[in-house]
């Protein structure tokens, strides 16, 4: 099954994050056949790089991926950019699937994956445009992404330094980390760095955001620390922890 070159969609760019590089060489070679523009990654750092100023349409995102679960990616792609995501992995629960579809997946396919229903799906959500939501934050980060070393404790500014951490800044970081671009209310905040929920600990985790948002400035960088008024916070940038 093929689709003509003339018959392709207008847009019809794709970007495929997959680990396993003879999987995505060969189904990017049959999609390229059909008349798509494939551009494949294999981790969601080099995915992070690309999408400042891109327009893909759909993402195929694998859902183990080595540095970042693509469950995350698949979250931070439908909160900031208007791709279509298609999920394509080998786990097959229903627990699993649902997530998915949570995440923001159009589509859910179960390694091994048919490339004729595959190439299906896709002409079918390329043909209706771009995804159906909005931007809910914004413009896609720019730049390359943040990243948090814990053998180091650091925090490493994209094109900048390294910014060492507390025990409480990395983790606070990397619970921000797990999905980025969305707010971690204060209850998780709370329970997980302090134990508790309390008048102590908020005003403790007030002042932890506070001093951490002073490091960022002091390295002469925006904090990428964002509040949700009486909800929580979220890390706005793309971000990688290894």
């Amino acid at each position: 099954m093929s689709v003509p070159m003339e018959n392709a969609p207008k847009n019809n760019r794709i970007l495929f994050i997959e680990d396993d590089v003879d999987l995505r060489d060969s189904i990017s070679a049959y999609l390229v056949m059909a008349g798509f523009d494939v551009t494949g990654v294999g981790s969601c750092l080099e995915c992070y790089a690309l999408l400042p100023g891109s327009d893909f349409c759909i993402a195929i995102v694998d859902v183990s991926l080595p540095d970042q679960s693509g469950f995350v990616l698949a979250e931070f792609l439908r909160a900031n950019t208007t791709m279509k995501i298609i999920m394509l992995t080998a786990l097959e629960r229903i627990d699993d699937r649902l997530r998915g579809y949570a995440a923001g997946a159009h589509n859910y396919f179960v390694k091994p994956v048919d490339a004729r229903e595959l190439l299906a799906a896709i002409s079918s959500l390329a043909q209706s445009g771009y995804g159906d939501h909005e931007k809910s934050t914004g413009e896609v980060p720019l730049g390359t992404p943040w990243r948090v070393t814990r053998k180091t404790w650091q925090l490493i500014i994209p094109d900048g330094p390294g910014i060492t951490l507390t025990s409480l800044e990395l983790k606070l970081v990397e619970l921000l980390a797990a999905t980025p671009g969305r707010v971690v209310n204060r209850e998780t905040l709370l329970s997980t760095l302090y134990s508790r929920e309390d008048e102590h600990s908020g005003r403790a985790l007030d002042s932890l955001i506070r001093r951490f948002r002073a490091k960022i400035a002091s390295a002469g960088y925006p904090s990428p620390i964002k509040t949700a008024h009486s909800v929580g916070y979220c890390f706005s940038q793309p971000i990688v922890v290894g």
